[in-house]
């Protein structure tokens, strides 16, 4: 055997590496992006379980939700505020939420499950509601692509909550 043949021979070997390399590092990469997108994932579970629950740690504050909500009772400024803090910190990670999504950091199936979690905010019939997306929106506080999900999600509810009074059900509306 010549050094020709041996180099060659050593040429071949060497590419193979380099190919099994590429494989396991495809394959690690891939993994590592299942493991962050987990991750990612799991966050936005947590955020979100975080905020529904927070509610039930001060019954005065529950009690204030509840009336925003549910009811056509005025709050005082103190209470709007915080009111106004609360959804603050809702909207903002939802936002969060659309920008991953968006970026495709967060799967499809994913953002489905925040948009029907977001939609629900607008079956929400208590005054302060409206009136708080109204000042979210008019202050401009929020991205206007998020901004624009958030009324499209109001406007595919219209229907459901038309449906819903025709069958008497009303949630609170008139």
């Amino acid at each position: 055997m010549n050094w020709d043949a041996i180099g060659a021979m050593g040429e071949l070997v060497g590419g193979v590496a380099v190919i099994a390399t590429l494989i396991y590092l495809a394959r690690q990469i891939h993994q590592n992006n299942k493991i962050n997108a987990s991750a990612v994932r799991q966050s936005f579970y947590d955020y979100t379980a975080r905020q529904m629950l927070h509610g039930t740690d001060s019954s005065e504050f529950h009690a204030m939700l509840d009336r925003a909500c549910m009811t056509d009772e005025e709050l005082s400024h103190g209470e709007r505020f915080q009111l106004m803090r609360f959804f603050q910190a809702v909207f903002v990670g939802y936002q969060c939420a659309f920008f991953q999504y968006r970026h495709e950091a967060l799967a499809e199936e994913d953002w489905r499950t925040f948009r029907a979690l977001l939609r629900t905010f607008w079956l929400l019939p208590g005054k302060e509601i409206a009136r708080v997306w109204e000042q979210f929106k008019t202050s401009r506080m929020l991205d206007e692509e998020f901004t624009a999900e958030v009324e499209k999600l109001r406007d595919e509810v219209q229907p459901y909550l038309q449906e819903m009074k025709d069958k008497g059900i009303d949630y609170g509306r008139t």
